[in-house]
């Protein structure tokens, strides 16, 4: 089937959509999920960890995959994985069988949104930012309606397994979409060595070690920060305050990456400012203020996350344009080994009530990040970005 490359896009956003409701779902019901299995912020944090060992682990192989074989048919499988794991998570009552269903999960998904992030890129190179940003909407969106299918599902007396159902009913939807969409276009590689992986080969540049390195330290701060928003309010006896503000972390995001991509010409200066936003107002989460004081620091802090994710993803596919399946999925497994890391290691700080020193995690991770950023903008020709 032909697409305009206004279909095509409105493929690619809707699927985003998809991942953002799926994340958020899953954030808002992972406390019931460990508590068939035990309690525990611990517990939570493990599993948290799981979810991200997947998603660091499968995009690596996956997207050079889709460099070798095609896109589409590892955007298709990414799918059927997602959806597999999802069901076995659900359905199971044992630590093993969730675990191997979360691990699915966050491998299947995180190889849609990598190989999606590439396809974008593939589409219109030369403004990358502006439409990872614009999916980024898409993916927050979808983010932001999570905990409300939750609260919902919830206030008419349903299980919490049914947000997942109806998730997994949503990715049978995306796949169908993305049954429709072209191959891959033909186009011409660097002369390569035969049998010499791509990733290693990319990692060995130093553009795109900063850029791994600086997803790794972002994605584990917004992680740590979304998946524990509801705990803390838990903490400071606001519990009510918890899920609306993981709605407006996600809904700051929205607004954050609309702007982003409108001035995206701007790109490596506007993600110096965000990762300054973020670590001001993630810090001021420290101090004993009103619940409302603090929804609104949260917002803040998402507002100053917003754009720091599609900027990276789109320079490191765009500067690798030739083996851009192989640099999305480095970047998402960069993010992913992030997120697999500091929220276990917050999830021990946090035992015993103690939310407020594992929240200190995110503006630290945010301080090294614009550290690195700020060498990668000083450094413009070895960037290559602005």
């Amino acid at each position: 089937m032909a697409y305009s490359a206004k279909g095509l896009y409105s493929i690619f956003f809707g699927t985003m959509f998809l991942l953002g409701l799926f994340l958020s779902v899953y954030q808002s019901v992972i406390s019931d999920m460990t508590g068939m299995l035990g309690s525990g912020s611990a517990l939570t944090g493990i599993m948290i960890s799981i979810y991200f060992t997947g998603a660091f682990i499968v995009p690596i192989i996956a997207g050079e995959l889709g460099d070798r074989i095609g896109k589409k048919t590892v955007l298709l499988t990414g799918v059927a994985v997602s959806t597999v794991g999802l069901i076995v998570a659900v359905l199971s009552y044992n630590f093993l069988l969730t675990g191997i269903g979360v691990f699915l999960m966050g491998g299947g998904a995180c190889t849609i949104e990598s190989l999606l992030s590439a396809k974008i890129t593939d589409e219109n190179p030369n403004a990358a930012e502006k439409f990872m940003n614009y999916s980024q909407v898409f993916f927050c969106l979808g983010a932001v309606l999570g905990p409300l299918l939750s609260l919902t599902v919830k206030s008419l007396g349903g299980i919490w397994q049914i947000n997942m159902y109806i998730v997994a009913f949503l990715y049978l939807i995306a796949g169908g979409f993305l049954l429709t969409i072209p191959n891959d276009r033909k186009k011409t590689l660097e002369k390569r060595t035969s049998g010499i992986s791509y990733s290693l080969t990319l990692m060995r540049d130093i553009r795109c070690l900063l850029l791994f390195f600086s997803m790794f330290l972002y994605v584990g701060g917004e992680a740590g920060t979304a998946f524990f928003v509801i705990d803390y309010f838990g903490e400071t006896s606001a519990p009510m305050y918890g899920e609306i503000s993981l709605s407006l972390f996600w809904a700051s995001m929205i607004v954050g990456r609309l702007l982003a991509g409108m001035f995206y010409r701007h790109s490596s200066k506007i993600v110096i400012i965000c990762l300054v936003v973020a670590a001001v107002f993630s810090l001021l989460l420290q101090l004993r203020q009103p619940p409302v004081v603090s929804v609104f620091f949260i917002f803040m802090t998402g507002l100053g996350l917003s754009a720091i994710w599609p900027i990276i993803m789109a320079q490191c596919t765009r500067i690798f344009c030739n083996t851009s399946g192989t640099a999305g999925g480095l970047m998402t497994s960069g993010g992913a080994l992030g997120g697999m890391l500091m929220p276990m290691f917050m999830g021990f700080l946090a035992v015993g009530g103690n939310v407020r020193n594992a929240l200190l995690v995110v503006p630290t991770t945010m301080l090294i990040t614009l550290i690195l950023n700020l060498y990668l903008w000083k450094k413009k020709n070895i960037a290559n970005i602005d």
